[in-house]
């Protein structure tokens, strides 16, 4: 399970589990997304900004992007925080940071399951 603060939406989960969660972006309060886009989720180390994981969602469902995260996705994260991304990409190749507040990302942390 992934929870996400709705408003920074700096997000946590154990590592190794799934997690779920969907985007449904707004623009001049019209959903967006449609055949043709892509949705890019990016997963980077802090320090260096190494790609870890990244998902490109391209099935919209109503404007609704849902983004899986298997539990081999992070099987092999160290505990600790990571940053992550969320971009939009318009089939006439607008480019959208989906982070609030301006930023270009949130956090990530991977916490240590129970044994």
């Amino acid at each position: 399970m992934i929870r996400i603060d709705p408003n920074s939406l700096n997000a946590e989960m154990v590592r190794g589990d799934t997690g779920t969660f969907s985007v449904r972006p707004k623009v001049n309060g019209e959903y967006v997304l449609k055949e043709g886009d892509h949705l890019w989720f990016t997963v980077r180390k802090i320090k260096d900004h190494t790609i870890l994981l990244q998902k490109d969602v391209t099935e919209f469902d109503d404007g609704k992007a849902e983004i899986i995260i298997n539990p081999s996705d992070t099987a092999n994260f160290e505990i600790g925080n990571y940053i992550y991304d969320l971009k939009m990409i318009r089939e006439d190749g607008t480019v959208d940071s989906l982070i609030p507040g301006g930023r270009d990302s949130a956090y990530l942390s991977i916490k240590r399951g129970v044994k």
